[in-house]
């Protein structure tokens, strides 16, 4: 079925908290520290390709650099002016990679179809993730030219007191995904992935950070540490990050980064590991044929850590950093009972079948957890609003994608719909 979201509004905060600021403090390295800052900070940094950006430098004879945003590890992140436009956007510029598998190229095959699919489009979809404005090659390398946001869901946690944001600010995050997800997989036909705080962003109510981020730029200017490492120096500079208030955050969300997305037919299935570790479906771990249920899974399990703060699911052995299979199996059965024996019979992971019997019952060493939904949502007081949210998880924490809610019938759930109808959020 199809959602018909045409007409989806800009959704508001409902409620504004009243904490003051959200910042990311930055300082200035001498050209001489030894230590390990930013992307040098990160693995294979050295065997990585990045771009030797300079503050000041002007791209594709319009985009100049003002400041430093962020970095990850197949990318470093600018604040620049359109010297066109006058408009400050947002520029990604990618490491050198033309390897087949390269997440740069993989993104820009992505984005470069989502534009496509968008100018053809009268669904809502489009305008619920963050497209790119323009793409050019600078020396061998993507450059995605994007709108600048305020921050990540991820950074808006950090300004709560236990990480915990307001349910209602939740809902009406969580329709815009939805909306979100419905036009990638009925439209674009494409899978994300990675749905998690992080890769969720939030408008900015005016330009006003952003010009505060280039006027303390002009007045202590950032100076680099050079990385002798590579053929050629490397400048590496401090991201500074922008300095905001909550009034600031205009609370629309889109989703981003689409460098582990995957183009996939609407009710088609493919193989292979994906998704975080925190956040994987279970027909991913049983190494199973998955499609876009696993987008609705990373939904189900983000709500419930932005509403209570804290991981649901965390399979990972802390003290050697790896993720323990049979830990993340016994997570999964707590809350949602043992899989369907057909399951266990037809995964590729020969390991999965040794912790079942031939009834699939467990049988590893390791204990299955004694909790459920109504021990581990602690933050909706016992009633019809929780049991009616808890109707909500069963829809999504299913082990058999074809009895898991899609996004268009996860829009009609009471949970969701009723308080931001009673708000004339929705109609």
């Amino acid at each position: 079925m199809r959602c018909g979201l045409a007409g989806i509004p800009e959704l508001p905060w409902t409620r504004r908290p009243s904490l003051q600021r959200c910042r990311k403090d930055y300082r200035l390295l001498s050209a001489t520290s030894r230590l390990q800052i930013e992307e040098q900070s990160l693995p294979r940094f050295h065997q990585k390709r990045y771009f030797p950006v300079n503050i000041g430098q002007v791209f594709n004879n319009r985009y100049r650099i003002i400041a430093k945003l962020g970095y990850g590890a197949n990318s470093t992140v600018w604040l620049a002016r359109d010297q066109v436009t006058q408009q400050y956007v947002s520029l990604k510029i990618c490491v050198r990679d033309e390897t087949e598998d390269s997440p740069v190229l993989n993104e820009y095959n992505i984005l470069r179809h989502i534009s496509a699919c968008a100018t053809t489009s009268d669904h809502a979809g489009p305008s619920l993730l963050r497209r790119a404005d323009d793409m050019f090659m600078a020396d061998g390398h993507h450059c995605f030219v994007m709108k600048p946001y305020a921050c990540s869901l991820q950074q808006l946690r950090e300004m709560f007191p236990y990480s915990i944001i307001p349910r209602e600010f939740i809902m009406a995050v969580v329709v815009r995904l939805l909306g979100c997800s419905n036009w990638l997989q009925l439209e674009a036909g494409i899978v994300h992935t990675e749905i998690t705080p992080q890769n969720i962003l939030l408008a900015a109510s005016d330009d006003d950070i952003f010009s505060r981020a280039e006027r303390m730029e002009l007045e202590s200017p950032s100076v680099p540490v050079i990385d002798h490492s590579k053929p050629c120096p490397y400048p590496i500079y401090i991201s500074r990050g922008l300095t905001m208030n909550l009034s600031e955050a205009s609370g629309y969300s889109v989703l981003t980064d689409f460098g582990s997305a995957r183009f996939l037919d609407a009710a088609a299935t493919t193989r292979g590991w994906c998704m975080p570790d925190t956040y994987r479906a279970p027909e991913v771990l049983m190494s199973l044929p998955w499609g876009h249920g696993v987008d609705i899974w990373s939904i189900g399990v983000m709500v419930l850590e932005l509403l209570e703060g804290r991981n649901v699911f965390n399979p990972i052995d802390r003290v050697h950093n790896q993720y323990v299979l049979p830990v993340a199996l016994a997570q999964y059965i707590s809350l949602t009972g043992p899989p369907p024996l057909w399951m266990i019979q037809q995964s590729e992971d020969p390991v999965i079948p040794t912790f079942f019997d031939d009834q699939g019952r467990w049988i590893a060493d390791l204990p299955i957890p004694k909790r459920s939904f109504q021990d581990i949502v602690t933050v909706i007081e016992p009633g019809e609003e929780k049991d009616q949210f808890i109707g909500f998880l069963h829809k999504i924490f299913t082990w058999d994608t074809v009895q898991r809610a899609n996004s268009y019938e996860l829009l009609q759930d009471e949970w969701l719909t009723g308080p931001l109808r009673a708000q004339g959020i929705l109609s």
